[in-house]
C-alpha cells in the first residue's frame, strides 16, 4: 500500500520532504481533512514544505469544494514565505468557481498579478469557469479579452467555458461566433463546447 510505496521511496534515495509531498499527491481530492494531517506531520518533523506540497493541499480542498480552507492554506503558503506560483493560483481560483464565488476569484486574479506571477491559459479558464458559474457575460468577456492582450492562446476549454454564460441565456448567435472564431484557430470542437451550443438552441 501506500506505505510500503514510501518506504521503498526512502530506500532509493528520496527525500524525506519529497515524500510527504508525493503522499499528499496520493491523497489528493480524497479528504482535505487529511492533506492537512500530512501537513501537520511535515511541519512536526522540520520539513519545510514547499509550493508543490502546498499546492498539493490547496488542490485537495479545491476538488472537494472548500474555497475558504483553499484561500487559507494559499495565504499561509505566502506568509511563510513560499513564491506561488501559477497553479497554486490556478487551485485556488478553481475552488472559488465550483462554489461560484466569482468575486473572489477576481480577487485571487488581482493578488496573482500583484505577486508578479503570470497567468496561463489553465488560471484564464478557471476565472471564465467563475464567470460562466455566475453567468456574468460581461465579465467573460472581459477576461478572455485580457487573456489575449497577454499573448495567451485560448484553448478549447476556454471557449468552453466563454461560451457557457451566452448559452444560457440563449444567445446562440454569440455561440456560434465563438464556434467560428474557435475552429479558425484551428481548435476542434469537443463535447462541452457542443453541450453549450445545444445549450444555447434550447434556451432561444
Amino acid at each position: 500500500g501506500q506505505t510500503y510505496f514510501l518506504t521503498s521511496f526512502w530506500a532509493s534515495g528520496g527525500g524525506v520532504g519529497q515524500s510527504f509531498t508525493l503522499e499528499l499527491r496520493v491523497f489528493v481530492g480524497r479528504s482535505s481533512n487529511r492533506e492537512e494531517k500530512w501537513m501537520e506531520k511535515m511541519q512536526a518533523a522540520h520539513v519545510e514544505p514547499n509550493v508543490v506540497s502546498f499546492s498539493a493541499m490547496i488542490d485537495a480542498c479545491a476538488k472537494v469544494g472548500d474555497p475558504i480552507r483553499a484561500q487559507r492554506w494559499h495565504q499561509l503558503m505566502m506568509d511563510a514565505g513560499v513564491q506561488p506560483n501559477a497553479h497554486s493560483f490556478s487551485a485556488v481560483i478553481n475552488a472559488c468557481a465550483k462554489s461560484g464565488n466569482l468575486g473572489t476569484a477576481v480577487q485571487q486574479f488581482d493578488k496573482m498579478e500583484k505577486a508578479g506571477v503570470a497567468a496561463d491559459v489553465v488560471v484564464y479558464s478557471g476565472l471564465l469557469d467563475a464567470c460562466a458559474k455566475a453567468g456574468d457575460v460581461d465579465r467573460a468577456k472581459e477576461v478572455f479579452q485580457r487573456m489575449r492582450a497577454a499573448g495567451v492562446t485560448p484553448n478549447v476549454v476556454a471557449y468552453a467555458s466563454l461560451a457557457r454564460p451566452f448559452a444560457h441565456k440563449g444567445d446562440w448567435q454569440e455561440v456560434e461566433r465563438l464556434a467560428d472564431d474557435m475552429l479558425s484557430a484551428g481548435l476542434k470542437m469537443n463535447e462541452y463546447f457542443l453541450y453549450a451550443q445545444l445549450l444555447a438552441y434550447a434556451s432561444a
